[in-house]
């Protein structure tokens, strides 16, 4: 096991303990602060990031060339987001919607067939597009947790839970705010993303788009949210109705980005097959062995 696989299962532990503290949270409905236990997802962010490091430093590129490496990109964008929201008082609870998710994004990361080499290097411009592209997925997470935040919010209001909830919870106005901020931000990455990629799509293959399920899957997703970001904007669907396409938005992000990969001929990756060694009589004067690779 690498050095960066380790520090990657270190900032796992992390989530997980910050998941199982937000749990009592959750049950305690929240009378407690997060501020005691913050030095933990920090640890596990900075753990997170030196593990992302040693993987790029150890193939002298981005480490975007499995699944595994996804997985650890979009969870090192979730975590980013999570470490500074610590530092704001009103957004500090986001990492307890975020802890969980980056607790069972690691569980499933660590999966040993996923963590393939890559057969055939990579192009350049291969980094730049996965770069954005996992950054829009990470802002999309982040956008989906505020919305759950949202709904609690609302729920909270409606039911006149109000003491223990705006003390910790930022305005409604305001979670809505920084949720519509954040699916901008993700689509903004995802249009640079899938502009870079297409474009590199073309230059390899002369052809734009083709039949790769993969590009359709984030044509689609790109249109889904730009949709959702005119709707807000000029039609003012607001609410637990945006909230609610907004995670909806995410969760269908989770469920179908690996099968998407696995069966895109461009962007899976199939392990190398094992040299195998021939041997071959050729007739000499003595009848000498060759052996051919």
């Amino acid at each position: 096991m690498g050095t960066d696989k380790i520090f990657f299962i270190i900032a796992i532990l992390g989530y997980g303990v910050t998941a199982a503290y937000s749990v009592r949270l959750w049950r305690n409905r929240f009378r407690h602060d997060l501020l005691p236990w913050g030095a933990i997802p920090l640890i596990a962010f900075a753990a997170h990031t030196l593990a992302l490091i040693l993987r790029g430093f150890s193939l002298s590129s981005c480490p975007i060339h499995n699944l595994f490496e996804a997985c650890m990109f979009i969870g090192w964008t979730l975590s980013l987001g999570s470490a500074i929201a610590l530092f704001f008082s009103k957004l500090r609870f986001l990492t307890t919607f975020l802890s969980p998710l980056l607790f069972l994004l690691g569980l499933f990361s660590l999966i040993p067939a996923l963590d393939q080499p890559r057969v055939v290097p990579l192009p350049q411009w291969v980094s730049l597009h996965a770069t954005f592209a996992f950054l829009a997925y990470g802002a999309y997470g982040i956008a989906s947790s505020t919305a759950a935040m949202y709904l609690i919010q609302h729920r909270g209001l409606k039911k006149k839970q109000l003491p223990a909830l705006t003390r910790i919870l930022p305005p409604v106005q305001r979670i809505r705010a920084f949720a519509y901020g954040m699916l901008l931000t993700g689509t903004l990455f995802l249009t640079i993303g899938l502009c870079v990629g297409i474009r590199g799509h073309y230059q390899e293959t002369g052809i734009w788009i083709g039949g790769d399920i993969k590009i359709f899957w984030a044509l689609a997703l790109w249109g889904y949210f730009s949709l959702l970001l005119a709707i807000q904007r000029w039609a003012h669907l607001r609410g637990p109705a945006m909230a609610w396409c907004i995670l909806c938005g995410f969760i269908f992000i989770m469920l179908t980005f690996w099968a998407t990969s696995f069966l895109s001929p461009t962007h899976r990756n199939r392990p190398a097959k094992p040299v195998q060694e021939e041997r071959i009589f050729i007739p000499m004067e003595r009848n000498e062995e060759v052996i051919r690779i």
